[in-house]
């Protein structure tokens, strides 16, 4: 089950280059999904995006159930280079009474993270570009609308006392239906470093700033769903189709 809390939490909550001008708006998504067991089992996520008063912003993703309760946030800051960089990044997970309490804190004078895992706190080593859980998928909508021409993305992000390479490949643009009508998208592949197969096919909007709107396994581990966006607002305005 935990296994099963956390591979939806990732789709869900479901991105190395320099920002020539990056211009964040805050968005609220509200997304679905089933698992198989059998029987199935319906989650539900909102994901969110706000700016706080100090000039920080908090990305924000939350999932429940009848026998889970998933959350996952990131702080972080745009700095005079236009990067993204996080300050803090919180997963906690609560399936059928047992808790996994997660946190990463980002030291960047010192290029090291503080790992706390249910309270038991480790240093570890990061690169100048490294990400957290929910920051790069963040990272990588900008990253597709200031690079239009890439065709391959990489990502460095500080996980469970490892720095993982994440790898996004554009397979091309695509009109999909949504609950929200058709929008533009473009479609991507997340591959796996090591053995450099694809995971998951993924559809962005390309017109609403490349919000999340599909995510759907390859590999059929896990009895796996896709996840969808049902409803969105992108900086105060409601996302539509045509």
């Amino acid at each position: 089950m935990l296994k099963l809390a956390t591979t939806l939490l990732l789709l869900i909550s479901t991105f190395s280059s320099a920002y020539a001008e990056l211009s964040l708006k805050p968005f609220v998504g509200y997304y679905h999904t089933s698992y198989d067991m059998g029987f199935t089992l319906d989650i539900e996520g909102k994901r969110s995006l706000k700016q706080k008063e100090d000039g920080s912003w908090v990305l924000d993703f939350r999932a429940k159930n009848w026998f889970a309760r998933i959350s996952q946030t990131s702080t972080f800051r745009i700095d005079e280079q236009q990067q993204l960089k996080p300050e803090h990044y919180r997963r906690y997970q609560k399936v059928f009474g047992k808790t996994k309490d997660r946190s990463i804190h980002f030291h960047w004078d010192q290029l090291k993270v503080t790992n706390d895992i249910d309270g038991k706190p480790w240093k570890m080593e990061i690169p100048t570009d490294a990400l957290d859980l929910l920051s790069y998928q963040l990272k990588l909508r900008y990253d597709l609308m200031a690079h239009p021409k890439q065709k391959e993305f990489h990502y460095r992000v500080a996980d469970g006392g490892k720095v993982k390479n994440f790898i996004f490949r554009v397979i091309g643009k695509e009109v999909l239906k949504t609950p929200m009508g058709k929008l533009n998208t473009i479609k991507l592949e997340s591959i796996r470093f090591k053995q450099r197969d694809v995971e998951h096919l993924i559809w962005v909007a390309t017109d609403w700033d490349n919000l999340l709107l599909r995510v759907e396994p390859v590999r059929k581990k896990d009895k796996e769903n896709p996840v969808f966006l049902d409803r969105a607002t992108l900086d105060g305005r409601k996302v539509k189709g045509f």
